[in-house]
């Protein structure tokens, strides 16, 4: 039977065991069809031996359904009784999704994807608790079988593709049920949702504070009031009741007047004034009352009196006119109108604000990062000068001054001098005032008077000029100082230095500046210095023995500071035993600046 089967299907066959599948050659073929059959083999034991444990009325769990087609079915569930095996055969088989911890569980969850499937009563597979037993032991089984065969370990979850058919017991009507699955909106969604809670939220504020903020359009005379007028007219009770019935209509229809030119003047035109005059009360109160002048005055002055006096009245009098004195109830429109209005203003002003204390703290950083790129190019110009009198005193002792103006023209461009020249000035201003090392002067040269500057502290002895001064015999190819050919790579340079002339790290730098300089066109991978050297000793390694037979030709026999320069090669192990970070040496070395000072 193993030779019909495809190499895929060998594969899958063998994956279902959770095994490690090499590639299907004609060399492997055979060892995959034994281990695939001692694999059935084992598994069919072990379900024959569940099966021996199981009384007639039991079911088992079909676990032969391995490569999905029927005739392989028929061959592994030979244990079966036939109606079983028929009715099994008529199965989907179904896929699992089991996690880790959970492996071959007793509750199965399925997706929503899977079938469900319910088992007739009249199906002869049932289950009994010696079946229950039975099975419990294979789940243990094969679930330690599992964990001894997975090459993944340590993992939280993975999925497994389980052959095991779901079990429905007739007296329980035990069955599986589909796990729902949760819908969860997308985070647009959700973020469309906060963003319409937002503004109805919003909203809801706002009408709430607008009705919260309504307040009685109408105001009641006190009762002193209206009895002091019945007092001062010596009216009876009717005509008293009527008289103050009179002015509190007035006085409410004044209120009303003032309050709606408010209202206009808010919501529709901000040209009307809110206030009412007291000549306009006395033409109304003349035109629609009959009443004398001396009457409507003497009313006029109370409505005055107690504008004035009370301070929970909706109008106040000012300035011979009546005007608002407690804000009225705006219609609903216009207040929400007024409150994106006042809204739009705050945040207008808040944004006038904020760009005031950004544009003064932009103007801060610019004005502090321009005094200190100023400051920085003063102190670039003074070192630059400051070096440039140095060398002046180094290589020229007789005349270790410069002309001022010389160095200005050397050390800043002709087109930035103009834009530059405050900056000059400080420098200046700085040798004159805080430099002790520098002297100024005037010099003549050339005939003509220049104000310069001379360095006076000494120099020390390691800073004094070291050059290439000629060399002492021939070296060239053919002659009997250069030998042909080159034996190794390795050189070692003698008298570079004497005992007391390297002092410092600028030295060292001087003398493999040097040595670079004079071998120009030579490739040298790796230099060191020997400091403690009493014969001023340098080793050089380069990338080939004809590279270092070139060096060999261009340094030995030289005279540099005085001293002859004597030149050997080294061997290539002796060399990296003493160097061993030279062996990974592979990008040639290249002096540290152009200035060539030790060829001048």
């Amino acid at each position: 039977m193993g030779e019909h089967l495809t190499d895929q299907e060998l594969r899958h066959r063998l994956s279902v065991f959770n095994t490690v599948v090499p590639p299907v050659t004609n060399s492997t073929r055979g060892l995959l069809l034994k281990k695939l059959a001692k694999l059935e083999h084992d598994a069919n034991v072990q379900m024959n031996q569940v099966g021996s444990s199981v009384k007639d009325n039991s079911s088992l769990l079909n676990v032969s359904n391995w490569n999905n087609s029927a005739s392989e079915d028929e061959d592994q569930n030979s244990y079966l009784l036939p109606d079983s095996k028929k009715f099994l055969n008529k199965l989907p088989e179904i896929q699992t999704e089991i996690k880790t911890p959970r492996l071959l569980d007793s509750s199965i969850n399925i997706t929503s994807r899977e079938p469900v499937i319910r088992r007739p009563r009249s199906d002869p597979l049932t289950e009994t608790p010696n079946a229950d037993k039975a099975i419990q032991r294979w789940r243990k089984k094969m679930m330690d079988q599992s964990q001894n065969n997975s090459d993944v370990t340590n993992t939280s979850q993975f999925d497994f593709q389980s052959p095991v058919l779901s079990i429905y017991s007739q007296n329980s009507r035990r069955y599986v049920q589909p796990t729902p699955q949760r819908h969860q909106g997308t985070s647009y969604t959700r973020n469309t949702q906060y963003i319409i809670l937002l503004f109805v939220g919003f909203f809801v504020v706002i009408f709430g504070l607008y009705f919260t903020s309504i307040q009685s359009s109408t105001f009641v005379l006190p009762s002193g009031v209206l009895n002091t007028l019945c007092a001062v007219k010596n009216l009876e009770t009717l005509d008293c009741n009527a008289e103050q019935e009179k002015t509190q209509l007035l006085y409410n229809f004044l209120i009303s007047e003032v309050q709606d030119k408010f209202i206009k003047n808010q919501c529709e035109n901000s040209d009307i004034k809110p206030i009412m005059e007291a000549k306009t009360v006395f033409e109304y109160i003349s035109t629609h009352e009959n009443m004398p002048s001396r009457d409507i005055e003497e009313l006029i002055g109370l409505f005055m009196n107690i504008a004035k006096t009370y301070s929970d009245s909706p109008i106040g009098f000012d300035d011979n006119a009546f005007n608002i004195n407690v804000q009225p109830n705006l219609p609903i429109f216009c207040a929400v109108k007024n409150i994106f209005a006042n809204m739009f203003y705050l945040v207008l002003w808040l944004g006038v604000v904020a760009l005031a204390i950004i544009s003064v703290y932009f103007g801060i950083c610019y004005v502090t990062t321009k005094s200190e790129k100023h400051r920085q190019e003063v102190n670039r110009l003074v070192e630059s000068t400051i070096d440039l009198l140095k060398q002046q005193a180094q290589y020229r002792p007789n005349e270790g001054y410069l002309p001022i103006i010389h160095i200005r023209d050397q050390l800043i461009p002709l087109n930035e001098r103009q834009a530059k020249s405050k900056i000059w000035n400080e420098v200046e201003q700085y040798f004159t005032e805080s430099e002790s090392r520098v002297r100024s002067g005037i010099q003549q040269i050339d005939g003509e008077d220049f104000h310069v500057w001379r360095w006076v502290q000494p120099m020390s002895p390691g800073s004094a000029k070291k050059v290439w001064q000629g060399q002492a015999f021939e070296t060239n190819e053919g002659s009997m100082n250069s030998p042909q050919p080159s034996p190794t790579s390795c050189l070692k340079i003698r008298h570079m230095f004497g005992p007391d002339s390297l002092i410092g790290t600028d030295c060292i730098t001087r003398v493999k500046d040097a040595i670079l300089e004079k071998c120009d066109g030579v490739e040298v991978l790796h230099l060191s210095v020997d400091g403690n050297s009493l014969e001023g000793c340098v080793y050089v390694k380069c990338a080939s023995p004809a590279e270092a037979g070139k060096a060999y030709r261009q340094l030995h026999g030289f005279w540099y500071d005085g001293k002859l320069v004597t030149v050997k090669f080294l061997r290539l192990e002796r060399y990296h035993q003493r160097f061993p970070d030279a062996v990974s040496a592979t990008i040639p070395l290249r002096p540290s600046n152009n200035e060539k000072r030790s060829l001048q």
